[in-house]
């Protein structure tokens, strides 16, 4: 027998890379590589000499230090093949385990994206493709997420038993930006203010604002923001914005729904009958046409309001043209440079009130009208009695609603150029249509006095209606003593 390799016979000795030990009846090759994670044996038989044994491949095993992770079933099949005179390569017979590295550190977020995304298989026939942002909307003391640890790892041990060290996972390298709070040594990140969570360059952070430094279209998608957006281009149809804290829109809006619990400014709006705005601040703007407006504050438009329905708890004023056509309810006032327009389209104006109680009152004359004419053909005196005491009910709950007191009602109407025919005009509890064209500059209060509306010089909307009738009722009253 020969033995090109002689192994070393101590327990410590070093895994060899390939090493061929050769005999009268065979060859035998032994390979581990240098992470002695495994050993690999190929086997060539020779023309004379006996077949290697059982006993033989475990001394050479044990020989070269493979004292762990032996496949007994390889290592059976290898030495039946090798008893039939089967040769044999590169089989494996013994594998060690190799180490887990440590998980990084990350952040787990608490908080999901403000819109659905979907899995590449999921079949939607409804998807609506302007919505496509995926930010995270949070609000101040949201829980955005937790920094879980690094891990240590899973040791690995190789064939020669020696246990391998795991290597941990690496620390989470990031900058905590503005409006984020660390709590609980570093574990807990809370959101200090609301608007959106980014992570950007390393750095994590709450921003309020949101800018769009172009149009919003496909690219930019359907905008649901809790914070203040800004547009610098336009706003394409059917591209609907919600900002909470405000929006501010460069250019022009098209068919869309805007809805913010702030201001919002734009150059024009054209609704198209379909277009809609909700406005918790006031609204800034040089045209709007065609939309629905419900706003809590003021309505300021540089050019023109055309075919609109406007609903404020402030004021309307058009600075250099007209209000044309559609209707409009105005808490504080209504100014503009001309009202109605030349082809007498059909324009109604309603000053003083609230116009979450005009409904209501629409509601309560109807009742009152329909109990009056049942009292007027009722031939029974008790139904009478009690169509009565219905009817003062109603005239109650009608004189609480006028006379609620807002320090904003300012039932007056201002035309600084024209009052065109077909207007009309409710001030308190006059109406009146415009039958011919007034001249202005002229503001319209309600006259108390002799019933319907007074036309007087113009006088800023800073004066109060109230004010002014006053000033009538006390000069009659004057008169009556002279």
């Amino acid at each position: 027998m020969t033995n090109t390799h002689e192994p070393a016979q101590s327990a410590a000795a070093p895994a060899i890379g390939g090493s061929e030990i050769k005999k009268l009846g065979y060859s035998l090759y032994l390979r581990v590589p240098d992470n002695r994670l495994e050993c690999r044996c190929s086997y060539v038989p020779h023309d004379q000499g006996s077949m290697m044994t059982s006993d033989e491949l475990a001394a050479f095993l044990k020989q070269y230090n493979v004292r762990e992770g032996i496949d007994q079933q390889a290592f059976d099949d290898f030495v039946i093949k090798a008893a039939a005179g089967q040769q044999q390569v590169d089989v494996l017979l013994a594998s060690g385990t190799a180490p887990v590295a440590g998980t990084d550190e990350y952040i787990a977020l608490s908080v999901q994206s403000s819109t659905k995304v979907l899995d590449n298989d999921e079949i939607v026939t409804d998807l609506d493709m302007h919505i496509v942002q995926t930010f995270v909307n949070v609000s101040k003391g949201d829980e955005i997420g937790r920094v879980i640890p690094a891990g240590s790892g899973t040791p690995g041990r190789n064939i020669m038993g020696v246990t391998i060290p795991a290597q941990p996972g690496k620390p989470l390298k990031v900058t905590f930006g503005k409006n984020i709070r660390v709590e609980e040594d570093g574990a807990l990140l809370i959101a200090a203010a609301t608007g959106r969570f980014c992570q950007s360059a390393g750095e994590i952070s709450v921003e309020e604002e949101y800018v769009v430094k172009g149009d919003v279209n496909f690219r930019v998608g359907t905008i649901n923001f809790k914070g203040v957006v800004e547009v610098r281009g336009d706003v394409l149809d059917n591209f609907n914005i919600t900002a909470s804290k405000g929006l501010s829109i460069s250019g022009n809006i098209g068919v869309c729904n805007i809805v913010s619990d702030g201001n919002i400014t734009f150059c024009g709006m054209d609704g198209q009958d379909k277009g809609s705005i909700v406005c918790g601040g006031s609204i800034r703007a040089n045209y709007i046409h065609d939309v629905a407006v419900e706003c809590a504050g003021d309505v300021i438009v540089g050019v023109e309001i055309h075919n609109c329905t406007i609903k404020t708890l402030g004021k309307i004023i058009v600075d250099k043209g007209a209000i044309s056509g559609g209707s409009y309810i105005a808490l504080g006032g209504i100014e503009a440079k001309k009202i109605g327009s030349v082809s007498s389209v059909q324009t109604k104006l309603q000053s003083g009130i609230d116009y979450h109680d005009v409904e209501l009152l629409e509601s309560l004359f109807a009742a009152m009208a329909e109990t009056q004419n049942k009292a007027k053909q009722s031939q029974s005196l008790s139904e009478v009695a009690e169509l009565r005491k219905t009817i003062a009910a109603l005239t109650d709950s009608i004189m609480a609603i006028r006379g609620k007191s807002d320090v904003n009602t300012n039932a007056k109407i201002n035309a600084k150029a024209m009052l065109y025919e077909n207007v009309l005009l409710t001030l308190g509890s006059a109406a009146e249509i415009i039958k011919e064209q007034k001249d202005g500059p002229l503001t319209v209060i309600e006259n108390s006095i002799d019933g319907g509306l007074r036309y007087l010089s113009m006088t800023g909307l800073n004066i109060k209606a109230t004010d002014i009738e006053l000033a009538f009722v006390r000069e009659q009253k004057m008169a009556l003593h002279a």
